[in-house]
C-alpha cells in the first residue's frame, strides 16, 4: 500500500491514499520511500527519529510518498 509519510502524536506514520492510518510506525520497521527512485530504508530513533539507508542515518522525510 502506499501513502504519505506523517508525524502523528510524535511518531511516524503513514496516512494512505483511502485515507487511513497505518498505525504508527516503530524503530526497525521497513519501508520505501520514493525519492527519485524507490528506496529501502529502516526507521530507528535515538535523540530524534531518522532512516538509514546504505548504512548512513538521515532525518525522516516527512510528507514523502512511501510503500509498506
Amino acid at each position: 500500500m502506499t501513502g504519505i509519510l506523517i508525524k502523528l502524536d510524535d511518531r511516524p506514520d503513514i496516512i494512505f491514499d483511502n485515507g487511513t492510518f497505518y498505525g504508527g510506525l516503530h524503530c526497525g520497521d521497513c519501508f520505501n520511500v520514493q525519492m527519485n527512485q524507490w528506496i529501502n530504508v529502516r526507521l530507528e530513533y535515538s535523540d530524534e527519529w531518522v532512516v538509514y539507508y546504505r548504512g548512513k542515518s538521515y532525518p525522516v522525510p516527512f510528507g514523502k510518498r512511501v510503500e509498506i
